[in-house]
């Protein structure tokens, strides 16, 4: 069998996702003192790119380093999110719904168009997220209250 290529890994967002969701959290119990990457604070997007399946979108997975108490402003994403909390903890709000604690080891899917907000918890937040990027839409749309 012929070795799949890059693209075609895309093709099935869990594909990528979920060997980088374990290696992120398994990069947390740090192993035998085993380093383990520090991004810096906020949302570092670490990959990107098209999902055949799914013309006109594109899948962008990010790794979050929030401090204690940091913010993150209401926005929304015209496609999901999937988010997985590694380290720490945060708070999600969402228009209509009760706040909803994650903790280490939980996540959450956020459908589309969803207004949503939040802040890290009294120990920071480390997370694994992932956006359907709808063409011609931004990753992120700011939202005023």
């Amino acid at each position: 069998m012929a070795p799949r290529s890059r693209r075609a890994a895309v093709t099935r967002p869990g594909a990528v996702l979920l060997p980088l969701v374990a290696a992120l959290g398994a990069c947390g119990a740090q192993p035998g003192g085993v380093k383990v990457y520090q991004p810096p604070a906020g949302s570092n997007e670490v990959l990107q790119g098209p999902i055949a399946g799914a013309p006109g979108h594109s899948l962008v997975v990010g790794d979050l380093a929030m401090p204690a108490g940091a913010i993150i402003p209401r926005h929304r994403h015209a496609g999901a999110e999937f988010l997985y909390v590694i380290g720490g903890s945060a708070v999600l709000s969402r228009e209509g719904q009760p706040d909803m604690t994650l903790q280490a080891g939980q996540g959450i899917r956020i459908p589309p168009g969803t207004v949503h907000w939040g802040h890290a918890g009294p120990q920071g937040m480390r997370a694994v997220s992932s956006w359907v990027v709808v063409e011609g839409h931004p990753l992120r749309e700011a939202v005023s209250e």
